[in-house]
C-alpha cells in the first residue's frame, strides 16, 4: 500500500527553476496549486504578463489530495442560501460554479485531462426530508434534479438528489498540461509582501501590479482577518483496486450528507473512498483505513491519503480583494471542501476584478459576517493560545495537540500540521518547529 494519492502514480510534473533575479510582472500568483495555475492561465489568456512562485513543488499539497469532484452540487447548501440570503444570490451561487463546469469542459477540448461526465449524487442514509428539501430548492431556482434510490457499496442507502452532467477528472494531468504553457518558479518562497513588490526567500524583488494569493490558507492573512474567518478539516481517502465490468454505476459521484458519512467515485480500475472529516480543532480518533478495511470492502487498500479543506464562516468562498486597505492584491480560499470547482471559478472572477474592474459581491473577502461560527472560531483560538502547553504553532501561538494516527502536531485554532520532527506540512505556519 502507498501513504501518498492515486494521482501522484499517474502523472510525472515537470520540475522548474527557482527564482535568482529580480522580476517585473502584471500579475504575481502566489501558490502553485490548481487554484493557483487556473487564474495565471486565464490571465495569460487575457493578455497580462504573469508569473506563478511555489515554495515547493507545484501541486504539492492539497491539490494532489483532492477527488477531484467537478460539481455544482455542494451538499445542502442551496437551501440554505435561499432561507438565509434569498434567491438572487442562491441562484449567483448556482449560476456562478455551472460555468466553472462550462470551463472545465473546454479544457477538456484542448487537454487529456480524464475528463468524465457524470451524475452527482447527494444521499442520505436516514431521512428524505432534508434531500426533498434540496430538490425543491433547486426547482425554484430553475436547475433541474432527479431523486435516485440505488446506491452502490451496498450502503443502507434511503434517497439522493442528483445533480446531471456533472464530471471527473484527473487532476494532476490538469497540473501539467497548464504548467507547461505558464512561466513557473518552484522553490521560490515569498518573505514579505509590499504594496508593489515581494520579497522572496533568495533576496529577490518581484514587483507587480497585481497580486494573487492562491496559498490554500492565505499566508498573508493577518490583515484581512482571515485566521478568524477560516477554520480547516480534513479528509480522508483511500484507492481500491476494482473490476468495473459490471458496475456502470461507480461512473457517476456519491456525497453522503449524513455525520461520519463517506463520498466515492471511480479513476479507471480504482475505486476512491473519502469520509472520516473532521474540523482541525476535534482529535483524530481513529484510522479512516481500518474503518474502510471492516465494514466497507474486502478489497486490499492500494493507496491512503489525506487531504485539507479551508472553511468559511457562511458557506460561501472568499474570493476577490484580499483586504479594505490593498485595491491590487487579490485572494481565493474558503472553498468548502469543493476546490477544484471554486478553483475555476476563482480564476475568472479574479480576472474579471482586475481586467474590468468588476467584483463578485457573493464572494468578496471583505463581507462582514457575524454568526455563530465566527464567536465559536474566536473563542477556541484564544482557549488553545492561553493554554499552558509546548511545543506551540509558530503561526499565532496556540498550544498543538498530538495526532496518534498519523504521527502528526496539529494546531487547533487555524490547522497548522507538522511531521513528528517539527516540519511544516501545512499552513497557515510558514515556520518549522523546534522539537
Amino acid at each position: 500500500m502507498k501513504e501518498n494519492s492515486i494521482w501522484l502514480d499517474t502523472v510525472k510534473l515537470k520540475e522548474f527553476e527557482s527564482l535568482n533575479s529580480d522580476l517585473n510582472v502584471d500579475v504575481l500568483v502566489i501558490g502553485g496549486g490548481i487554484t493557483g495555475l487556473l487564474c495565471a492561465y486565464e490571465l495569460k489568456n487575457r493578455g497580462y504578463d504573469c508569473v506563478v512562485v511555489e515554495k515547493d513543488r507545484i501541486a504539492s499539497k492539497t491539490t494532489k489530495d483532492t477527488t477531484a469532484f467537478i460539481t455544482a452540487q455542494h451538499e445542502t447548501l442551496y437551501q440554505n442560501l435561499l432561507e438565509e440570503k434569498g434567491f438572487k444570490k442562491a441562484k449567483e451561487y448556482l449560476n456562478i460554479n455551472l460555468k466553472a463546469l462550462k470551463k472545465y469542459k473546454e479544457l477538456s477540448l484542448k487537454y487529456d485531462i480524464d475528463y468524465q461526465e457524470c451524475k452527482s449524487i447527494l444521499f442520505d442514509m436516514d431521512d428524505t426530508y432534508i434531500i426533498r428539501k434540496e430538490k425543491s430548492t433547486l426547482d425554484i431556482l430553475g436547475y433541474p434534479t432527479m431523486i435516485v434510490t440505488d446506491c452502490p457499496l451496498n450502503l443502507d442507502f434511503n434517497e439522493g438528489v442528483a445533480f446531471e452532467n456533472q464530471a471527473t477528472i484527473n487532476p494532476l494531468k490538469l497540473v501539467k498540461s497548464l504548467s507547461e504553457e505558464l512561466d513557473i518558479y518552484e522553490q521560490t518562497s515569498i518573505m514579505k509582501i509590499k504594496k508593489n513588490y515581494c520579497l522572496t526567500n533568495r533576496g529577490n524583488k518581484i514587483y507587480y501590479n497585481n497580486l494573487v494569493i492562491a496559498t490554500h490558507y492565505p499566508i498573508y492573512n493577518k490583515k484581512g482577518f482571515y485566521f478568524m474567518k477560516l477554520t480547516q478539516r480534513r479528509s480522508y481517502c483511500v484507492g481500491v483496486e476494482i473490476d468495473k465490468q459490471n458496475n456502470d454505476y461507480f461512473n457517476d459521484t456519491y456525497c453522503g450528507i449524513n455525520d461520519d458519512s463517506l463520498y466515492f467515485r471511480t479513476y479507471k480500475d480504482y475505486l476512491i473512498i473519502g469520509g472520516n472529516d473532521r474540523d482541525n480543532k476535534e482529535i483524530c480518533l481513529n484510522s479512516f483505513k481500518e474503518r474502510i478495511e471492516k465494514s466497507i470492502i474486502n478489497d486490499e487498500i492500494k493507496y491512503n491519503w489525506s487531504g485539507q479543506d479551508c472553511i468559511s464562516l457562511d458557506g460561501i468562498p472568499y474570493i476577490g480583494r484580499h483586504n479594505i486597505f490593498d485595491k491590487n492584491i487579490y485572494v481565493a480560499t474558503g472553498f468548502n471542501l469543493w476546490g477544484f470547482t471554486w478553483a475555476m471559478a476563482s480564476s475568472f472572477i479574479i480576472a474579471d476584478m482586475i481586467e474590468k474592474n468588476v467584483a463578485c459581491e457573493l464572494t468578496d473577502p471583505r463581507r462582514i459576517v457575524i454568526n455563530k461560527q465566527l464567536l465559536s472560531n474566536v473563542i477556541n483560538s484564544v482557549k488553545h493560545i492561553l493554554k499552558f502547553k509546548k511545543p506551540r504553532c509558530k503561526h499565532m501561538g496556540c498550544a498543538l495537540i498530538y495526532n496518534k494516527i498519523e504521527h502528526t502536531w496539529e494546531c487547533p485554532c487555524h490547522g497548522s500540521r507538522y511531521d513528528s520532527s517539527g516540519e511544516v506540512l501545512d499552513g497557515p505556519s510558514q515556520k518549522n518547529l523546534n522539537i
